[in-house]
């Protein structure tokens, strides 16, 4: 049906959520995996799939397929809901702290300040932070009844409106405002277990329907081409200071084969496509790809610029191309075999990310198509049909619109396939069509901020938390030497122990150090990295070394 259009339209929606769970004590030290699945993972696909037509790409990060999972299959719990499940008469002074400390963590223009109850359990509190003395004496001013409130309304504040529209019980606890019961709340919390079951029964039904493409990300999201080898990261701030040299492309290839793995077991077969973390891409990251089977890899515009400026003869030096070649695929070759290369635009990417928010929806939805349809007119008309690809994370933006941003998406996608020259597509069935022509024999090295590393890298605290995995995966080899020289000692443990590693591998930490967080011990990640890394210790019932106990904010 879309024959003679000339733009397919790919949104990649990127999925993630860091590793919270403490395999040692089994407990999720935070919320973020079940409070985005039932705000975000589960409305974002019932929105496409209530839309008619409309179809997208849906990157699902396998450790959140994991803890996702684990949610659904196994009663798995978290320090949030332990707060929430806790009858207001029987928390302790400590309960309450926590409470008041992070019960009001939501969006304040979008989901406090409508609420008459929750903003006057804000006010009673005060906006600014509190800590210490003045906190506790804050307790006294709140009764049962108010944590009550405060614990029912945080937890309904996460609800997709499409989620309470389905069930009259849900819609009826949000229209009773205040004087919540513990029964109230016990259905709440019971609702939010029933939604998280559903999100990947969801994900694979669109799947099987061809409504939508499911990618994956290497498992634990690290920064793929800086587990090969951190000096690449050199290519593009040759100045930048390094730790000493991390390489080990053969937890690359681990961290691939997993998620191919659990992706296959979880939607019915391989992904074909992958969104490596933060899009990031190297020579080496993209040949273990192609060696493992992928035929599809998306990255930022940024990179093929750098790409054709620094390896292309007839392009060395441009600084300045014209942005219609983003619009098409291209193939990065590597010993006679080859993997596909999208490039995603990072102005419409960003706007969606950044700008429409402050948006009339229906008026954000449209201006975003009228740019769609520019690019569609501007393309040459004696070329191939066009790729135009958005890929943005997809959870984070929308508690910053009206509703989750619910009338955006459904202007969009109803209105996007009615246009005379576009048309949604996801990734794997254009290049099935329209197979990539030119040719990239190397790569940029990079990801999609900045092109560069430096995010993760290069920054005082960055490298010492590198320097702390090159010490810890030293010990583990160690640690493996030993294990193997007594067939009697449990393999899972060392499995454990490996797969602690393997977690602290995920680029989510550094994202967190430097100047990107609070300093000393107001840093959630750092102490969540170095619980990973003890773990390597206490599995193997080792001594945990002293480094790992000062945090590195």
């Amino acid at each position: 049906m879309y024959n003679n259009k000339r733009l397919g339209v790919a949104f990649l929606w990127h999925m993630h959520q860091p590793f919270y769970k403490d395999p040692i004590s089994g407990k999720y030290l935070m919320p973020w995996v079940r409070l985005h699945g039932i705000k975000d993972y589960y409305p974002m696909a019932l929105l496409l799939e209530n839309s008619g037509c409309a179809r997208a790409t849906f990157n699902m990060v396998p450790s959140l397929v994991e803890q996702i999972d684990d949610y659904a299959r196994n009663d798995a719990t978290d320090t949030f809901l332990d707060l929430t499940v806790k009858k207001a008469n029987s928390l302790t002074l400590q309960d309450k702290l926590d409470i008041l400390n992070n019960f009001f963590k939501v969006n304040f223009k979008r989901f406090i300040e409508p609420h008459p109850r929750y903003l006057e359990l804000l006010i009673k509190k005060g906006v600014r932070p509190l800590s210490g003395t003045a906190l506790k004496n804050m307790i006294k001013n709140f009764s049962d009844a108010d944590f009550r409130d405060l614990q029912v309304l945080f937890n309904l504040a996460w609800f997709h409106s499409l989620s309470i529209e389905e069930d009259i019980n849900l819609k009826d606890l949000v229209d009773k405002k205040k004087g919540y019961s513990e029964e109230d709340k016990e259905f709440v919390v019971l609702k939010q277990k029933e939604i998280m079951a559903a999100i990947i029964p969801l994900y694979k039904r669109l799947s099987d329907s061809g409504r939508i493409e499911i990618t994956t990300t290497p498992y634990y999201h690290p920064i793929l081409p800086l587990l090969c080898d951190t000096s690449v990261a050199k290519v593009s701030q040759p100045g930048l200071p390094l730790p000493k040299k991390f390489a080990h492309p053969e937890d690359a290839v681990w961290q691939i084969e997993e998620a191919i793995k659990l992706h296959t077991e979880k939607f019915g077969s391989p992904p074909r496509g992958m969104w490596p973390s933060e899009g990031s891409v190297s020579n080496e990251a993209l040949r273990i790809m192609i060696n493992k089977g992928i035929d599809w890899v998306a990255t930022d515009e940024d990179i093929l610029f750098q790409t054709l400026s620094m390896y292309d003869k007839k392009c060395k030096g441009q600084e300045v191309f014209d942005r219609r070649i983003i619009y098409r695929p291209y193939n990065f070759k590597h010993d006679m075999r080859h993997i596909a290369m999208i490039f995603r635009d990072k102005n419409l990417s960003d706007m969606i990310s950044f700008a429409y928010n402050s948006w009339n929806p229906v008026d954000a939805a449209r201006d975003l198509l009228d740019h769609l349809n520019r690019t569609a007119e501007n393309l040459r008309r004696d070329t191939e049909k066009a790729l135009l690809t958005i890929v943005m994370d997809g959870e984070n933006a929308w508690e910053y619109y009206e509703d989750n941003g619910r009338k955006f998406f459904e202007t969009l996608y109803s209105e996007l396939d009615q246009q005379n020259d576009l048309y949604s597509t996801t990734v794997s069935d254009f290049i099935g069509i329209d197979t990539p022509k030119r040719v990239l024999n190397d790569i940029y090295p990079g990801s999609w901020i900045d092109h560069n590393f430096r995010i993760w890298i290069g920054e005082e605290q960055d490298n010492v938390s590198w320097g702390y995995l090159d010490r810890v995966r030293k010990d583990l080899i160690k640690f493996t030497k030993e294990f193997h020289r007594d067939p009697k000692r449990d393999g899972a443990k060392l499995a454990g122990a490996w797969r602690e590693l393997y977690i602290a591998e995920g680029s989510d930490w550094n994202w967190w150090y430097g100047g990107k967080a609070h300093a000393g011990g107001d840093n959630p990640f750092d102490g969540l990295y170095r619980m990973h890394l003890k773990n390597v210790y206490k599995l193997l019932r080792k001594p945990i070394p002293e480094f790992l106990k000062v945090s590195i904010s």
